[in-house]
């Protein structure tokens, strides 16, 4: 007698130290990582579907994942999830517009500032930079990749690291 659903879908992937860490950062805000997402549009804003739905990259000491999630009226599970997957595979095979890219870009921006206002924030930085044993430029490189992110390698990424059969799936109600 569920009335709603809970959805996860998530895969294993790789922590700070990977090179395409910068990039998924870029390419998960685009698909859910923000209020303005893709995901958030689609499923909440045109549908109706949901509160909420998101995604994320998380980063642990030895390793890492990918996450979407949100939960929906059991009648429209079955929708949610073909129009998670419908998002996904238009990343997969067409260039983000530049518009949408250079807005990400500058929301990424300005969340990294936010991040790193005042001292305690600073304090968490230093932390990760040591705990994950990187450089100190990994900030700088960060800031730098989020600037010149291009919507060709975005493709790419999409295509290597949420190809549908890599994915994970979890339904906690009805379908």
């Amino acid at each position: 007698d569920a009335m709603q659903s809970a959805i996860r879908i998530g895969r294993r992937l790789f922590n700070k130290n990977h090179p395409d860490y910068f990039g998924m950062q870029v390419l998960n805000t685009i698909l859910g990582g923000y209020f303005g997402s893709r995901l958030m549009s689609n499923i909440r804003e045109d549908k109706g579907y949901t509160y909420g739905i998101g995604s994320g990259v998380a980063s642990l000491l030895h390793d890492g994942f990918f996450y979407i999630s949100t939960e929906v009226g059991v009648d429209v599970t079955a929708a949610t999830l073909t129009e998670i997957y419908k998002e996904i595979e238009i990343l997969q095979q067409t260039k983000v517009g530049d518009d949408e890219l250079n807005l990400v870009k500058n929301y990424l921006l300005g969340t990294f500032l936010r991040s790193v206002d005042g001292p305690f924030a600073m304090s968490e930085k230093f932390t990760s930079i040591k705990d994950y044993g990187l450089t100190n430029e990994f900030y700088k490189a960060y800031v730098n990749y989020i600037k010149q992110a291009k919507a060709e390698d975005l493709t790419l990424l999409a295509q290597k690291y949420l190809s549908k059969n890599d994915l994970s799936e979890l339904v906690v109600g009805k379908i």
